[in-house]
């Protein structure tokens, strides 16, 4: 997820000692989880050390299968893989630093399809992908593609893999790259991204004609993440930027916006030096949670941590089961390390943990579930 801030350090330091693994070919192996429910834990990787990774847990065993991409593929996943999603049988992983969305089936994790920004060696016009961050699916036909650099949306048939069209986001280029476009989240036809990097503006786009008509612009800057509630909500989260940026620093806030009128309605402000982010919602659409230093849950206003960072654990990930509301949360421990993932339950009066697994990828940050 590339955050800046406090963690600039960090990177800077990974980016020192982390060596690449090996990208060699190697034996494939054949898995079948046989349309069984199980949970994708994707591992962001260090910057430019290509060591993405992803696992598969079995929440009902109890057991976690790691770098099962690489072991059904012969192939290593990219540098930095920045999410994941679940359509049709399939499981979509946009690789933002070698600029590829793979598309793999969800119970063999074998490669069916792949898609790859143009390159000096096969140049494109109709393609705009430089580093693919998030994926919008409005159909089992057309699907949306943000990105850290580009200043175009790309559309693409998840079907087929096959760019289908592009949006211009009319954003203006800073320090030499466009504002970034991340998250996604829809009410009706209108579809909501944020632009992170120094922006403070959520784009509305007209997914009918594939237009951008609307910007939505907060006080608070940098917008990490967004959900639409149950209430036709939309729901936006900022991180503030951080001390000493050229372009400023607000307080973080959680924004309450009409997904019809797209009016402002309530600003939720945090102190300077927090910064939240994941912003989830659970599968009914009516409570929030997200990442602030520990686990924070929300229904009406934010609250105390319902899981407390008690074990100082670098929470790096996040992700609500849509079925049974449990909690995985990812650590990245210490960015120079495999992360652990826990599971938790919520009793409505606090956090169980239910599991708990060392994962063998480097950054836990994403999930997906089958």
């Amino acid at each position: 997820m590339i955050r800046f801030g406090t963690i600039a350090a960090a990177w800077c330091a990974v980016l020192l000692l982390a060596a690449c693994e090996s990208s060699g070919p190697a034996e494939k192996e054949d898995f079948d989880t046989g349309g069984s429910a199980g949970v994708f834990c994707l591992c962001e990787g260090n910057m430019n050390a290509g060591n993405a990774s992803l696992s598969y847990y079995d929440p009902a065993a109890r057991t976690v299968q790691n770098e099962v991409f690489y072991r059904a593929n012969g192939a290593k996943l990219g540098d930095v893989a920045q999410s994941i999603f679940l359509r049709e049988g399939r499981v979509f992983i946009p690789i933002s630093n070698s600029g590829v969305i793979w598309a793999i089936d969800a119970d063999t994790f074998r490669v069916e399809g792949k898609l790859e920004a143009a390159s000096s060696q096969h140049p494109d016009q109709n393609n705009h992908i430089v580093a693919p961050r998030y994926i919008h699916f409005l159909s089992d036909t057309k699907a949306y593609v943000t990105d850290l650099f580009s200043p175009y949306l790309t559309v693409f048939d998840p079907r087929t893999c096959k760019i289908t069209g592009a949006i211009h986001t009319g954003q203006a280029p800073s320090t030499g790259s466009y504002n970034s476009t991340e998250q996604m989240a829809q009410y009706g036809k209108w579809v909501f991204v944020n632009c992170w990097s120094y922006s403070n503006k959520i784009l509305v786009i007209d997914s009918e004609q594939d237009k951008v008509v609307h910007e939505i612009e907060l006080r608070s800057i940098q917008p990490n993440s967004l959900v639409v509630d149950r209430n036709g909500k939309l729901w936006a989260l900022t991180d503030g930027g951080y001390a000493g940026s050229e372009y400023g620093q607000t307080e973080p806030c959680l924004y309450r916006i009409d997904a019809a009128t797209w009016r402002v309605e309530q600003e939720f402000v945090f102190e300077k030096e927090e910064y939240p982010s994941e912003l989830c919602i659970n599968g009914a659409g009516d409570v929030l949670y997200f990442i602030n230093d520990g686990i924070c849950k929300m229904s009406h206003a934010p609250t105390r941590p319902l899981i407390p960072n008690q074990k100082n654990c670098l929470i790096y990930g996040l992700a609500i089961d849509p079925t049974n509301g449990e909690i995985y949360v990812g650590d990245a421990i210490d960015f120079e390390q495999p992360g652990v993932v826990y599971r938790y339950r919520d009793t409505g009066q606090g956090a169980e943990l239910v599991d708990s697994f060392g994962v063998k990828g480097m950054l836990p940050s994403a999930f997906a579930f089958k």
